[in-house]
């Protein structure tokens, strides 16, 4: 029989090929790569320098005073950028797959549990629980890991239960994680990155197709523990603040109002930049909780709105890796980092606006830091990856 009096495949098989051919198409793409995201790079390397001349210009005047240095602040901020720009480069060449692994999320979640305990045995710092500090110049903030412990864990467990996602035995055993860890950070107290890292968990459970009747049972445990903290005197007078902060602008209040005080005399173009007056010992923290109002002074609406959109363009770039990962766990690695910094800078920006209660969280990238700033270059490179590794 001659090739042309062969009988055609049957249609099924045929698609099937066709399908086949496809998946290995995918696969060989996926195995190569696609270029990495310039978008999203580009977004954060600006926000990454932007912030290191902001801290320059926030710390210049409280370093002179205190260190008799006007740029050591700008020093350390240089050596953590270098330090956390060779882990982003690094989370970029390393398969997020890897990442997967039980030899990795098992160390990562029971060390990163030892230093949420040991940092709360350790001395107080700044009337909290939260740096393990070595020598000078070397700090550690175990909350900052954990934002990467919980994410990692989450992305592991909830592929691997795929087909049991919907159960209420697999939404308590990831809540039951996630619960310790987000007590220990609460428990510094650490208040913000604990609602963050809380955001984080309902974010990716959902992605996960967890039903959402499940996050009522959370209410349980939730408000008794949110009870306990509003009754600690120095919280319900935060409360109080933030419901009226220039009734207690001399006291609870004073965070807010100096705040506000800088973003208003902003107006829409700035004063010019270094030339804020609020920064010079009536902001508390301008270099770290609230360098957003610094900006807000210096470079008025139309800097911090183009600050706010940067934030806006980097969620949309770190979603739209997620939507096209290959597979489950760099969907919700991908949901989760994005979560993580974009909850991070909304609750920092959200505090200078005194649009929440004041609380200490640093703003992704901009914020002079050690750990934080290393961690979330890293989460960065993990985001850049899985973008790498997309279908689209």
């Amino acid at each position: 029989m001659t090739t042309s009096d062969r009988v055609p495949a049957p249609r099924w098989k045929r698609e099937a090929e066709l399908v086949s051919g496809r998946v290995a198409q995918a696969r060989s793409q996926s195995a190569r790569g696609l270029p990495v995201d310039k978008v999203m790079l580009a977004i954060v390397l600006g926000i990454t320098l932007f912030g290191a001349v902001m801290v320059y210009s926030a710390s210049a005047i409280l370093a002179e005073r205190n260190y008799g240095n006007q740029f050591y602040f700008l020093g350390r901020q240089a050596m953590w950028v270098v330090v956390g720009l060779v882990a982003m480069a690094a989370a970029i060449c390393i398969d997020y797959r890897h990442y997967k692994r039980p030899v990795v999320i098992i160390p990562l979640l029971a060390g990163t549990l030892a230093l949420l305990v040991v940092v709360l045995l350790l001395p107080r710092i700044n009337e909290t629980h939260r740096w393990i500090r070595y020598g000078r110049y070397v700090s550690l903030q175990p909350s900052e890991l954990t934002k990467l412990a919980l994410v990692a864990f989450l992305g592991f467990f909830l592929e691997r239960k795929t087909k049991a996602v919907e159960s209420w035995s697999t939404f308590v055993r990831a809540a039951i994680v996630g619960g310790v860890l987000i007590t220990l950070v609460g428990a510094e107290p650490d208040l913000g990155t604990a609602l963050a890292l809380g955001l984080v968990f309902l974010t990716m459970m959902f992605q996960a197709g967890t039903p959402v009747r499940y996050f009522a049972a959370l209410a349980i445990p939730v408000a008794p523990a949110i009870t306990y903290m509003l009754l600690k005197p120095w919280r319900f007078q935060r409360l109080l603040a933030f419901l009226d902060p220039w009734k207690y602008q001399a006291t609870w209040g004073f965070q807010p109002v100096q705040s506000m005080i800088a973003i208003g005399s902003g107006g829409a173009g700035g004063v010019g930049f270094a030339q804020g007056r609020q920064k010079l010992f009536y902001l508390p923290a301008p270099h770290t909780d609230f360098i957003f109002a610094v900006i807000g002074e210096e470079l008025g609406l139309i800097g911090a709105a183009t600050l706010v959109l940067l934030f806006a363009l980097l969620a949309w770039r770190g979603f739209r890796a997620a939507r096209f990962a290959p597979d489950l766990f760099g969907q919700l690695l991908a949901v989760g980092l994005t979560t993580m910094i974009v909850a991070q800078a909304f609750f920092n920006i959200s505090v200078t606006l005194s649009l929440v209660p004041t609380k200490g969280i640093p703003l992704p990238f901009v914020s002079a830091g050690g750990s934080s700033l290393a961690i979330s270059l890293f989460a960065a490179g993990v985001l850049l990856n899985v973008s790498k590794h997309g279908k689209a």
